[in-house]
């Protein structure tokens, strides 16, 4: 089986994508999903930002060598899924590739979209990744009306607690929404 491609897109790729990509491994499974993650305007190398990286090791996730890349071309065509953290993110990554449209939602929006598409365990409907995301853009809400992911970037300790709080709530509905087939998760660790 193909493992299905995410990638993460914000800013700097310092704080929510990098956090984004790096948890995902943890929650996702690893054998089902891949996660990577860039920025739009990203200054390649830049290290992780120090709230974030303790946010993440206070989850057992070692952030040594995370750096910062600029969103390319071959991020957005190789992945069958990208979540950005915010609408502007969404909006830019469509101006430059609106090809990739069906695939391209914020990390809210597509949790939004997928839930009513998401099949139960006694449904007949196509139950894979791939037509999850088909229906979540068939069905899509609008990537404004549910928020975007708050960039904790300088704002403290508390702003990088909040901000992985929310990413770690969003990321576990994505694993119950994508592998339906496993028991749903309950909360973050």
């Amino acid at each position: 089986m193909t493992r299905l491609r995410i990638h993460f897109v914000c800013t700097a790729n310092i704080c929510r994508s990098a956090y984004a990509g790096l948890r995902a491994r943890t929650i996702l499974s690893p054998h089902d999903f891949t996660t990577s993650s860039s920025g739009l305007q990203a200054r390649a190398g830049v290290p992780i930002d120090a709230e974030i990286a303790a946010e993440l090791r206070r989850r057992g996730i070692d952030p040594t060598g995370q750096t910062a890349r600029r969103t390319e071309t071959t991020d957005i065509h190789d992945a069958d899924l990208v979540l950005t953290m915010a609408s502007w993110h969404r909006g830019v990554i469509l101006e430059n590739w609106p090809e990739a449209v069906v695939r391209v939602f914020t990390l809210p929006q597509f949790v939004a979209s997928a839930r009513p598409q998401a099949p139960g365990p006694t449904s007949t409907t196509g139950s894979g990744p791939a037509s999850i995301i088909t229906a979540a853009y068939q069905h899509r809400v609008p990537a404004g009306s549910v928020g975007d992911v708050a960039d904790p970037y300088s704002k403290g300790p508390e702003a990088a607690a909040a901000c992985a709080a929310t990413l770690d709530r969003l990321l576990i509905e994505l694993d119950d929404l994508l592998a339906p087939i496993s028991p749903p998760r309950r909360a973050a660790d």
